[in-house]
Formats: C-alpha cells, structure tokens, sequence
C-alpha cells in the first residue's frame, strides 16, 4: 500500500486541537505517534495541540477527541469513528465536506492494536475506508 490508495472523504477547513478525554487511557505519545504515521504517508496534517481535558464537550468545533469505550458495538467493531462534518452551497453531488469535529471511541483494551488506533485517526483527518493498509474496512 501507498499514499495513492488513499481517499478523502472530509478536510478540515481550520486546525483541530486533540483532546484526550478522562475515560480514554490514550497517551499523548500514542496520538503523536500516529500523527507522525500519517504525516509520512504524505496525508496534510496541522494538529493546533494535543492536552488531556478534565471534560469533554461533545459539541465543542474543531476538535478531535479521543475517548473510551462509549457505544462501540464489540460484536462488529474494535473502534468508532464519528465525524461531524458542513458544506457550504447547495448539496451537489459531490459537495467539498469540511469536518466540525471528530469523536475517536478507542476501548482501552484496544489501544494496544496500533493498526487500530492509525485507522481511527486517519478518519480523523479525513480519511475514508481504501485500499491502503491502514484504512482498509477491516480494520
């Protein structure tokens, strides 16, 4: 796999601060690592600052926010990635999606699978399922 297996499917229109929330075990050196993996795939990223927060404001822009294990469906998911995402215009059929906020529900036990938590970010940043390593649907 290489950067053009990848496909967009949001961009960020202003630099997203990451939040770690107190229910995920993330650390700051697992996020900045996969960061840093994404970067040298060639994927644009600006990361504002990465902090762990006393609470997380589920409606708060411009964020991406790493939490624990809130609905993750365990039967059929390891992870769950919720983007909230704005056009601007009219809804053509194949409008620019610029992302609000990203949600990363990571259960702790999972966050030893790196794989994993490269997937979910590069949802974050705007990835979409593709036929590159990391983000291929099995993940």
């Amino acid at each position: 796999s290489n950067a053009s297996d990848l496909k967009y499917s949001w961009s960020w229109e202003t630099s997203p601060s990451i939040e770690i929330c107190p229910d995920s075990s993330i650390t700051v050196n697992q996020v900045a690592e996969g960061i840093t993996y994404w970067e040298n795939q060639g994927v644009e990223v600006d990361i504002a600052s990465i902090n762990y927060v006393v609470d997380c404001d589920l409606e708060k822009r411009s964020v991406i926010q790493f939490m624990g294990d809130r609905n993750v469906d365990h039967s059929k998911q390891y992870a769950k990635t919720n983007i909230k995402w704005y056009y601007y215009g009219i809804k053509s059929d194949n409008p620019v999606l610029y992302v609000k906020g990203a949600r990363i529900q990571i259960p702790n036990q999972n966050l030893k699978m790196k794989n994993i938590v490269f997937h979910e970010i590069g949802h974050a940043l705007g990835l979409g399922h593709s036929h590159h390593e990391i983000m291929k649907a099995t993940h």
